[in-house]
């Protein structure tokens, strides 16, 4: 789908910079939205245009959450977090990108982790690219 951010990234067409791993299906970025106490927030995505659960094959949601698995652990490598919350919305009011992609949260000791959250704000891209950096490093290591 050309219009959809999600699809371009995928695709290699823009960011290629912010991926921070991919794999057959999948790829991994960091989000531009970060809760200021949870850096690296992260979105595991299919490379394909699926934009619900219920759209996706067994196999690709196979994929897309042994990725989650892989991604959950690498942010304490990553990042030194305590864990990681892991969500994914399926169509909810106010959602504006419409690609299949699962959250994993950097988890932090005092963190007033909350959903949601009132001072989420748009991250900037060198912070972004170094996050990305930094969990490529976790998850090839």
């Amino acid at each position: 789908m050309s219009d959809c951010p999600f699809c371009l990234i995928g695709q290699g067409e823009i960011d290629a910079d912010l991926v921070a791993y991919r794999s057959k299906n999948v790829f991994v970025i960091p989000t531009l939205m970060q809760r200021e106490n949870n850096p690296g927030h992260t979105l595991v995505l299919p490379l394909a245009h699926v934009t619900g659960l219920h759209e996706a094959r067994s196999d690709l949601l196979q994929e897309v959450f042994e990725v989650v698995a892989k991604v959950s652990t690498a942010v304490k490598d990553a990042y030194r977090a305590a864990g990681s919350t892991i969500t994914q919305n399926n169509g909810i009011p106010g959602q504006v990108l419409h690609h299949l992609h699962v959250h994993v949260i950097p988890r932090f000791d005092g963190d007033g982790f909350q959903m949601p959250d009132p001072g989420v704000s748009e991250a900037p891209r060198d912070a972004r690219v170094t996050r990305a950096s930094l969990l490529r490093k976790a998850l090839t290591s």
